[in-house]
């Protein structure tokens, strides 16, 4: 499965902006948080998405979450995992890794799929299914009985549903909080492999530029999205495109080096409005 939005631009640049977006002073909102919805360690396999392909690996190893494409040509690269959830804040450590500072990584909200999560079997499924094997069960009887070499019977197979009763899909579609090693962050918005701003690129001292690691909040409630740094408020913006959805980790190169980057400590909690 592909799992990269194409062509994301990393430089600061003159764009039109599709949603009222806030960058520095305080918050246009305010915020609770709330219940804890889930945590993740990364000590554990099966906790995350993970893939190996051609120009990225996506893998849970020592106690993170890697994200490594070795060839920066400006696609993001996620991972998503879990329940679907509306409001939500996020938090996550993230440690850059490789030297060069053309790239870009961060959190996803609101990302459409059902990564990670159980399907449920729709009884009429297994009724249908039982019926099959009744049918094959008197049809096999029946050939039995009569001594016909030539009446033989082909066993029905049932439905699919993944390993484990889970359903991999995803397409991409929800909210981006990202930094730069370089010191600049943004938010946006992916529908498909298209990237929009809603924050466009900017510099800000909360992050720590280079190698190295930030505490990265992103607080998506209701239309209101929020950008944190290691504590410290750099943006927001308004948009209703999407309601609810997964939670994603995404990293993104735009030199020849690549990118290597390094998730743990993933919270997921309720935003409350207050």
């Amino acid at each position: 499965m592909s799992r990269f939005i194409q062509s994301i631009t990393l430089a600061s640049a003159a764009v039109l902006i599709l949603a009222a977006c806030s960058s520095g002073g305080g918050p246009v909102r305010n915020f609770t948080v709330g219940d804890q919805l889930t945590s993740i360690d990364f000590s554990q396999p099966r906790t995350f998405e993970e893939g190996a392909y051609p120009d990225a690996n996506l893998r849970i190893a020592s106690g993170v979450y890697r994200i490594s494409a070795p060839a920066g040509d400006n696609e993001l690269w996620w991972g998503q995992w879990g329940a679907t959830y509306d409001n939500v804040v996020i938090d996550v450590d993230v440690n850059q890794i490789s030297q060069r500072n053309e790239n870009a990584y961060g959190i996803m909200c609101r990302v459409s799929g059902t990564v990670g999560q159980e399907v449920e079997i729709d009884p009429s499924m297994l009724e249908d299914e039982s019926v099959a094997l009744d049918a094959l069960d008197g049809a096999t009887a029946e050939a039995e009985a009569t001594d016909e070499p030539e009446a033989t019977a082909e066993a029905v197979s049932g439905t699919a549903l993944g390993a484990g009763g889970e359903e991999i899909v995803a397409g991409g579609d929800g909210y981006l909080f990202l930094i730069q090693g370089n010191g600049q962050y943004a938010i946006m918005r992916s529908r498909g492999r298209d990237v929009v701003p809603l924050v466009n690129w900017a510099t800000s001292s909360a992050i720590t530029v280079g190698p190295g690691q930030n505490h990265l909040r992103a607080v998506c409630m209701d239309d209101y999205l929020a950008f944190y740094i290691n504590d410290q408020y750099v943006a927001g913006a308004t948009d209703n495109t999407f309601q609810q959805g997964q939670v994603g980790l995404a990293a993104s190169g735009a030199n020849t080096l690549g990118v290597e980057v390094e998730f743990d400590n993933l919270v997921v909690a309720e935003a409350r409005a207050s």
